[in-house]
């Protein structure tokens, strides 16, 4: 994963996008203020023409305990992924680069006084993965054994 940090106010999505493809941010278009409520849909159609790539969210209570004692430590999906935070001010939300879980990098000034709760992780994922094959087991084959004593008793 390689940092990139611009310049500009809300950028979050953008830099964690080109950090996770390790392409400048320059190379990236700026979805939220492009489309607005319509981002994800671009994000994903730009991911899969250009990178073969798909996105997916995954709310941060898949990775938690749900019975039993909670003793959950950090959550999150394994490897890099895109935390999505929200932030002190109620209209505003926030990404990060996560690892393990864990706040990796945020593109701005160190800003963990503003951070509020976790909602979840973008994780990034190959479109024409290797498919599964299914495991066929062998047939077991007969034993003549078997018929030899079955006539041998007769």
């Amino acid at each position: 994963m390689k940092r990139y940090t611009t310049d500009t106010k809300d950028t979050c999505w953008n830099d964690c996008l080109a950090c996770m493809l390790e392409v400048h941010p320059s190379k990236v278009p700026n979805f939220v203020k492009l489309y607005r409520e319509g981002y994800m849909d671009e994000t994903r159609k730009w991911l899969g023409e250009n990178f073969g790539k798909g996105i997916v969210y995954i709310p941060v209570g898949a990775f938690m305990e749900t019975c039993g004692i909670r003793n959950n430590g950090p959550i999150g999906p394994s490897g890099y992924s895109i935390m999505k935070l929200s932030m002190v001010d109620p209209r505003a939300m926030h990404v990060v680069m996560a690892y393990n879980g864990g706040i990796l990098w945020d593109n701005g000034d160190s800003r963990e006084s503003e951070y509020g709760q976790v909602h979840g992780y973008f994780v990034l994922y190959d479109l024409d993965a290797p498919k599964a094959k299914w495991i066929r087991k062998k047939k077991k084959k007969k034993k003549k054994k078997k018929k030899e004593n079955k006539e041998e008793s007769e």
